[in-house]
């Protein structure tokens, strides 16, 4: 049956095509309210036309949470990961508009990870039209805000996540088309120093240069990368001081750090706490940390992992498993323990960049593939 679900899936073309179109057609920047709603309106429609049953979660300050629930058998539940927030603002697709070239498609978001909800809403249809029943019950969770660390979402995504068997997070596959299995925790932290401010020139004694310490620390936060363990930690935006001719009183830091594993986490995180300014009239405040725990290749994500190997290979298919830098709701699902496999949405490359886009056929594979693993008990 698996090569009838691959066909059946390029078939779906034009209609996989359509509803990816008007998704895209919907711009909908993490920061603009109105339009994350706007587009919540239309996925819920889209989803009751689509046989779900839907639940729309209110939220102050971003767009609401659309979650569409299907029945299946007694088989393993599945909960499908998809956020509609994108990075561009309104007017993108005007400069960017939606096209295709051959076998690209290029628009704001047509790759992360608007492709990526047209894919699970078309593959629980697939199964429909094929008289697959699903293997357990599919939840369809669609969230407005990861683009901006999934604030008002992660409450949501872990209670959900528990109950269910599995997870499924339709962010695209790497450049080349693997999934993913693992993905690096992401932190942020703010450092801020602050000193006494003299003049340059007259007593710059009697200053405490909160912008040499920033200097000093500087080096002291980099060097706490790990290339061996995969660990990055980089100072990104900094400022400080006032004017040319005082001693900075002030200096403010900004550091992102990257880690495969929570240990690593709990290493930077206590070695830039414990941090000491060289001066003692500076003082340092630290604030932020980890917002998303690594996804790490744990045994339950690469059985999961495995079940896909299968389906691709009864379609004649193959993809690697990968564990990739950035990071994504999936971070969430699996630091609680739920078999979590990523990258499922789509296939193509350019996110957050113009030349954004998804690869047609390889995309329809894709959905053939989550269409095999929601009917596979």
């Amino acid at each position: 049956m698996t090569r009838e679900i691959l066909e059946q899936a390029y078939a779906s073309e034009s209609d996989f095509l359509a509803l990816l179109a008007d998704l895209v057609a919907h711009e909908s920047p993490s920061s603009n309210v109105a339009a994350l709603d706007a587009l919540a309106d239309r996925l819920i429609q889209v989803l009751n036309e689509r046989g779900f049953t839907t639940r729309r979660h209110a939220r102050e300050g971003t767009g609401d949470i659309v979650e569409g629930r299907v029945t299946g058998g007694q088989g393993p539940s599945t909960l499908v990961l998809c956020h509609y927030d994108t990075v561009w603002p309104i007017g993108t697709l005007e400069q960017m508009p939606w096209r295709r070239e051959a076998d690209r498609v290029y628009g704001p978001g047509v790759l992360d990870m608007k492709a990526g909800i047209a894919n699970a809403i078309t593959a629980v249809g697939l199964a429909g039209q094929l008289g697959l029943p699903l293997a357990g019950d599919v939840t369809l969770l669609l969230t407005s805000d990861e683009e901006v660390g999934s604030p008002a979402s992660r409450e949501l995504i872990e209670e959900l996540a528990g109950q269910h068997d599995r997870v499924f997070v339709m962010e695209p596959g790497r450049d080349d088309g693997a999934l993913k299995v693992g993905r690096k925790g992401v932190g942020d932290f703010e450092l801020r120093l602050r000193g006494l401010s003299a003049h340059a020139g007259n007593n710059p004694a009697d200053g405490a240069s909160a912008l040499r310490e920033l200097a000093h620390m500087l080096l002291y936060v980099e060097d706490l990368a790990d290339n061996v363990m995969g660990t990055t930690v980089n100072v990104t935006t900094a400022r400080a001081g006032f004017a040319t001719n005082v001693i900075a009183e002030e200096a403010v830091a900004s550091v992102d750090v990257r880690v495969l594993k929570a240990s690593e986490a709990d290493r930077i995180t206590g070695a830039i706490n414990d941090y000491s300014p060289r001066d003692s009239r500076v003082t340092l405040t630290v604030t932020g940390g980890l917002n998303r725990p690594p996804m790490e290749p744990t045994a339950p994500n690469m059985e999961l992992y495995e079940q896909a190997v299968g389906v691709l290979s009864g379609m004649g298919l193959a993809l690697e498993g990968a564990v990739v830098g950035g990071g994504s709701d999936g971070n969430f699902t699996s630091a609680l323990g739920v078999p979590t496999l990523d990258g499922l949405g789509s296939a193509g490359s350019g996110p957050h960049a113009r030349t954004e886009h998804i690869r047609v056929k390889e995309t329809l594979e894709r959905v053939a593939l989550v269409t095999g693993l929601l009917t596979k008990a």
